[in-house]
């Protein structure tokens, strides 16, 4: 009987583990379209703005975990992204972390795989995460 209790304990513990139940971090304050200000930073120091690259890039995040960048309004590249917790290394603290996961390596001229943080609601920011790293910052739009 005991070996009964254990195997339908253990039962009911492996069917609730599923990948279904993972905990999404709460996006609401990154959804909405959000306009590429400059990107900057590295060990040999380098700034990008809209007006010294000639391009306007916008970053589109939506509440399911897509996201669109969009290049002179011209659709560059779209997929899903996810957020998870990650040390900064700017705080000190655990911080939210965001990858765009279907974007290829190539830069697009701005930091997709980093801190994020935003900032009353209108200033996003994404830091790479290294101490010779670079950020990139964009204002809300939309």
């Amino acid at each position: 009987m005991k070996k009964l209790i254990y195997l339908l304990v253990l039962t009911l513990v492996i069917t609730s583990c599923s990948s279904e139940d993972e905990i999404q971090i709460n996006n609401s304050d990154l959804v909405g379209k959000w306009n590429w200000t400059g990107t900057s930073g590295g060990l040999i120091y380098f700034e990008e703005t809209p007006e010294t690259t000639g391009k306007t890039i916008n970053l589109t995040l939506t509440d399911k975990y897509r996201f669109s960048i969009t290049e002179n309004e011209n659709q560059i590249s779209n997929g899903t992204y996810e957020l998870t917790m990650q040390k900064s290394i700017y705080s000190g603290k655990t911080e939210r972390f965001i990858k765009l996961l279907t974007i290829d390596q190539q830069y697009i001229g701005f930091v997709k795989n980093g801190i994020i943080n935003v900032h009353q609601n209108k200033n996003l920011e994404i830091s790479d995460n290294n101490y010779d790293g670079i950020g990139s910052g964009f204002i809300k739009i939309e």
